[in-house]
């Protein structure tokens, strides 16, 4: 992807990010849709966004994505000897789309709030 050096890394990712892999079946239906639509979905599907939490506290390797609760929002970012490339949502919708599609590569979104 961008790894190389032979590529410019996208704005907000981390020297050395490699997509990760999102098992949350639910999510990845989405995953291909457009950031806009993904966040829509998160909305009204809270569950599916609630299930993401648990799958970023089980990891259990570095470097990684990570999303958590930080108070009353929700941090999401890279984590490799530290927290890094750190967006901070205040609402799970937001925080999930950032977590997904920062996970698989594929930008950062921004809150709308």
């Amino acid at each position: 992807m961008f790894g190389s050096g032979k590529r410019q890394k996208p704005e907000g990712f981390p020297e050395g990010f490699k997509p990760q892999e999102i098992g949350v079946r639910g999510a990845m239906e989405v995953a291909d849709s457009i950031s806009a639509e993904i966040a829509a979905y998160f909305r009204s599907h809270r569950p599916i966004a609630e299930a993401l939490l648990p799958e970023s506290y089980d990891k259990r390797y570095s470097p990684s994505t990570f999303i958590q609760e930080a108070g009353g929002g929700f941090n999401v970012g890279w984590y490799d000897k530290g927290h890094k490339c750190v967006q901070l949502h205040s609402n799970l919708a937001d925080a999930a789309t950032d977590y997904l599609l920062f996970s698989l590569g594929k930008g950062r979104w921004k809150s709308t709030d």
